[in-house]
């Protein structure tokens, strides 16, 4: 979209730009009501929180604890 292209909502005194999708809360909505954005973007972050723990997950100290409060 160009500058020109922008579509505003106006009511009153507020503008409001017209955008692909956006963050509310925890979902992320857009014009479609597609999830597929929002899936996406869970894996990723899914992923991301396991890998970043990848060796606190895999350490035999964790195991050695976990056993324990069972």
């Amino acid at each position: 979209m160009g500058t020109k292209d922008i579509i505003h909502l106006k009511i009153d005194n507020f503008a409001f730009e017209s955008v692909e999708n956006f963050n509310y809360l925890i979902s992320i909505l857009n014009a479609d009501n597609k999830m597929n954005i929002e899936i996406a973007e869970r894996i990723a972050k899914g992923n991301k929180a396991y890998f970043a723990n990848a060796k606190l997950i895999k350490s035999a100290f964790l195991k050695k604890h976990q056993s324990e409060n069972i």
